[in-house]
């Protein structure tokens, strides 16, 4: 239950709240061990942990699943109004945010593999820092969620122009890499699919940040989300 809220009438309306927003956190956990690993698949090459992140993937789209069939459920039953129905709504938009991050996570680890054959352990470092990067964010929202702290869903939605920066300084870094030596080219093409992979999921978790606003506060950020991606500017400055 939300702490500003007050018991229900019917004990087992609370108890199904609770346990729908019980389901998202244990997505949450599921999310961020996948995307630790599989940085850590990147970090090590090792293909046997990606294989591992891959098949992990199932289960958060069961969980995905599962809240989406308890709010329809909740909402054909309850008919919840204001903040619970905020909070189903909320809950609902977040956990597909969520599969979302998983399937990036499983495309990351789909390519270590062939990195394995060809790796480059200099450039794959910046990918490390940026991983790093989206986790802390993850967390930040993860217990923004649990707390119910709008000042840590501003600070994640806030955080995410850091990450773009990282993208940014990534791309063109591997470009270097692949304008020094042909042979780079291919392994530079799959580490900057993966570092799409993780601006997206950061991309992500900032919607989640204002999912959890809008929960809190019945109000929508209205302000530009801030962002600093600025790779599709560097064929035009050449």
């Amino acid at each position: 239950m939300p702490r500003h809220s007050s018991p229900h009438t019917v004990a087992s309306f609370d108890q199904e709240l609770k346990f729908l927003d019980e389901m998202l956190v244990r997505q949450f956990d599921l999310v961020y061990d996948m995307i630790h690993d599989s940085m850590t698949a990147v970090s090590h090459f090792d293909p046997q942990l990606a294989q591992e992140v891959i098949q992990r993937d199932s289960k958060v789209d069961d969980l995905d699943r599962a809240i989406e069939d308890s709010s329809i459920k909740i909402l054909a039953l309850r008919s919840p109004m204001a903040d619970d129905l905020r909070w189903v709504i909320a809950i609902q938009k977040a956990s597909s945010e969520l599969e979302r991050m998983g399937d990036f996570s499983k495309n990351i680890s789909k390519r270590v593999g062939t990195l394995a054959l060809h790796p480059l352990p200099e450039a794959a470092g910046g990918l490390r820092v940026m991983g790093i990067m989206v986790l802390e964010q993850l967390e930040r929202m993860r217990q923004g969620w649990i707390e119910e702290k709008t000042e840590l869903a501003m600070a994640v939605w806030a955080g995410d122009e850091a990450v773009d920066t990282l993208y940014d300084g990534m791309f063109r870094e591997l470009l270097t890499h692949m304008m020094e030596s042909p042979k780079n080219i291919s392994s530079c093409i799959h580490l900057l699919f993966m570092a799409k992979n993780l601006e997206r999921i950061g991309d992500h978790i900032t919607n989640i940040a204002e999912d959890l606003y809008y929960r809190i506060t019945g109000d929508k950020l209205t302000s530009d989300r801030p962002k600093a991606d600025k790779t599709c500017l560097v064929s035009s400055q050449g």
